[in-house]
């Protein structure tokens, strides 16, 4: 993970650093909050409310396709009622949250002149910074006798999930406001990679709504 973070911002360095010998812009120009809601609901898992945050910058900006490079962070939750914890144990009721380190790479094709509807979709990688989960443990461990001794305790604590890499497909509209532009993009994220495969499996995959603001 470190050597992950490292390689990502290292090519940030560089790019910043190129971009900057040719303009005295700031090299990401555009800025987005967003809600998100899990798509993961079974009959085992409910979806949850998250939020996230991120910068970017849009190559080739004038153009009608633009390459959007950013960094994200995005929190997002779901509910399991049931997971499996070994021969003798179970959870259950167990709420995750993930907080993730997002690199977003993708095409945006623009469509109209003055106020402009897109359609952005590429790759993302996500690093997880922390991982949290909280529920009921359960444990029935066979005694003496052929006696099960029972216990159950609330757990809470480092879910230890592991990293993912997915794609993502978004349709929105940006709106000229004095020197900005408002960008409005609803956008779906798919994880493609398990971050957690032991009997039962945990995903990353959400819908979120994405309100930005885009330096002209």
């Amino acid at each position: 993970m470190k050597k992950t973070i490292f390689i990502f911002g290292l090519i940030l360095i560089l790019i910043n650093g190129t971009y900057g010998k040719d303009s005295n812009d700031p090299f990401f120009n555009e800025f987005h909050f967003s809600v998100n809601r899990t798509t993961l609901r079974n009959e085992n898992t409910q979806d949850r409310y998250g939020f996230g945050f991120g910068v970017y910058h849009s190559f080739m900006s004038k153009k009608m396709v633009n390459i959007i490079f950013g960094i994200e962070y995005n929190r997002t939750s779901q509910f399991k009622k049931y997971m499996y914890e070994g021969h003798f144990a179970h959870s259950t009721d167990v709420t995750y949250n993930l907080n993730c380190f997002s690199i977003p790479l993708g095409l945006r094709l623009n469509i109209g002149s003055k106020t402009k509807v897109f359609i952005e979709t590429g790759g993302f990688a996500d690093i997880v910074i922390y991982s949290h989960k909280s529920g009921t443990y359960h444990s029935y461990q066979p005694g003496e006798n052929n006696n099960i001794n029972y216990f159950e305790k609330k757990i809470e604590g480092n879910a230890g999930l592991s990293n993912s890499v997915g794609v993502y497909i978004g349709l929105g509209v940006r709106i000229p406001i004095s020197r900005f532009e408002l960008i409005i993009k609803p956008e779906y994220k798919y994880g493609i990679y398990k971050l957690y495969s032991y009997q039962d499996v945990i995903l990353n995959r959400y819908f979120r709504i994405n309100i930005g603001l885009k330096i002209k």
